[in-house]
């Protein structure tokens, strides 16, 4: 322990940590405000109308974890392969990405186009938020491809430690769904006033202006990416194997937990509409305060990956006991500014007073869990997976969520009549399960897997190595 204290004192350590997890977290932050700007707009139309959009991006949550989960294994080869400088096989790997992302897109846009109505109800039978919801989610339906490429690109740039344009094209992202909220959703600049059918055309502008500024960087800027459509769909069956081999885990479990915390929404919706509205906006406020926890994850399976392709296995396991002790750290200073915070975020949403105190109950019990929180998410999201260690996440997962959290939610919520903020504990006390398994696990070293190294290195194009664009 003393010695991974002593290895805070690293500078270049900590220049690493900061050079990828800022802007990452500032990536974050970013996207997470445009949710919040949302909220916020829609919110002035009512409580049913705030819960539609919610229950719409349950749906969109559960695709985003889907790409999520194809980006994430394309991740660890990149990093791995980027740490040895194996420039071919990350053209490889992104092109294998792109299909992977693209098949997943149109599976799920089509079935919210052209069954909005079906997706909606499987939350909730209340009349009014199933029309709200419906004409939302059909018209961002034609967003999920474009969402796909964005992050597949984004997901390379930052695996080789290119972490600004990812974030450049989310502010510019939110900047413009922001303006067209308040343009498309309230009538103004003469324009007709659309509500939620306006936040959906607005949100799907902002996310084709924020992919065109993602691919535009990305074949300017980089020399790795830049490259023709045939290098990067030259993969045959034993590399698309070796993807799958180690990547189908991650897209398990990214499923595994979506549709667990879609389950929660189900569970929500048991205990009324007014209880959806809340999550909605306490889990909003809530992602704000964990993007330094996801930047942090994302950032160590980027050198956690970078230093195993390396084969500098030592180096792997120091940072990752770094790691471990700086999560929790951050969690405690974001739980304590969530638990302050919580008050005054809620009284900017339009929703009555007895739903203000309950979401800031709900506020206050995540803050407790943040620590605990952090922690879990860097080992699952971060160190395990940057290590190819992905089929153990996956099982300490399914049997949290599954097995743990859902039945007793469940119970809480139907047969015993809770309230949400103790039903949201309940779910909350999952975290302290994990922690139990986690820690075991990264004691043991066991986690780390060369999985590059099966792959036949090529040699780097001129030798270049590639920067940060600014």
């Amino acid at each position: 322990m003393k010695k991974t204290l002593e290895g805070f004192k690293d500078k270049k350590f900590l220049i690493t940590i900061l050079t990828l997890i800022l802007p990452i977290a500032l990536q974050n932050l970013i996207s997470s405000s445009l949710n919040m700007v949302d909220n916020v707009m829609i919110g002035k139309l009512g409580e049913s109308s705030i819960a539609a959009v919610g229950l719409v991006n349950q749906y969109f949550f559960i695709f985003m974890l889907c790409l999520s989960g194809i980006n994430a294994g394309a991740g660890i080869f990149i990093s791995q392969f980027w740490g040895r400088k194996d420039t071919r096989n990350i053209r490889r790997m992104l092109g294998l990405e792109i299909l992977l992302s693209i098949f997943a897109a149109v599976l799920f846009g089509v079935v919210a186009f052209l069954s909005p109505e079906s997706i909606i109800k499987i939350f909730t039978n209340n009349a009014e938020v199933i029309t709200l919801g419906s004409s939302y989610i059909k018209v961002i339906s034609i967003t999920f491809l474009i969402t796909a490429i964005s992050m597949a690109y984004s997901t390379a740039l930052r695996c080789m430690g290119i972490a600004k344009a990812p974030m450049y094209g989310s502010l510019i992202g939110v900047l413009t769904n922001a303006f067209l909220n308040w343009v498309l959703i309230f009538g103004n600049l003469g324009f007709t006033a659309r509500g939620v059918v306006g936040a959906a055309i607005a949100t799907s502008i902002a996310r084709t202006i924020e992919m065109v500024y993602i691919l535009v960087v990305s074949y300017k800027s980089n020399e790795v990416i830049r490259c023709r459509v045939k290098e990067m769909f030259s993969f045959n069956k034993g590399f698309i194997a070796s993807y799958f081999k180690t990547s189908s885990s991650v897209i398990i479990n990214e499923l595994i937990w979506s549709l667990g915390v879609s389950t929660y929404s189900i569970i929500y919706a048991r205990i009324g509409i007014r209880e959806v509205a809340s999550m909605q906006i306490a889990s909003t406020v809530n992602n704000m305060f964990m993007v330094l926890g996801i930047g942090l994850a994302t950032a160590g399976a980027i050198i956690v990956g970078n230093k195993i392709g390396e084969e500098k296995t030592d180096e792997a396991l120091d940072y990752a006991k770094r790691l471990g002790v700086l999560a929790p750290l951050v969690g405690l200073i974001s739980g304590v500014a969530l638990y302050i915070g919580a008050p005054y975020i809620v009284k900017i949403f339009n929703i009555d007073e007895s739903t203000v105190r309950m979401t800031i109950d709900v506020l206050k019990i995540m803050a407790v869990f943040a620590p605990l929180r952090f922690f879990n998410v860097l080992m699952i999201v971060g160190v395990f997976r940057g290590g190819g260690d992905t089929t153990y996440s996956m099982l300490v997962q399914l049997g949290t969520i599954w097995f743990f959290a859902i039945p007793i939610g469940f119970l809480g919520a139907v047969y015993f009549k809770l309230t949400l903020p103790t039903v949201v504990f309940l779910l909350c006390s999952e975290e302290i399960v994990k922690v139990v398994f986690e820690l075991k696990r990264l004691r043991s070293g066991k986690w780390m897997k060369n999985i590059a190294s099966s792959l036949e290195k090529e040699k780097p194009i001129n030798n270049t190595m590639v920067t940060d664009v600014n």
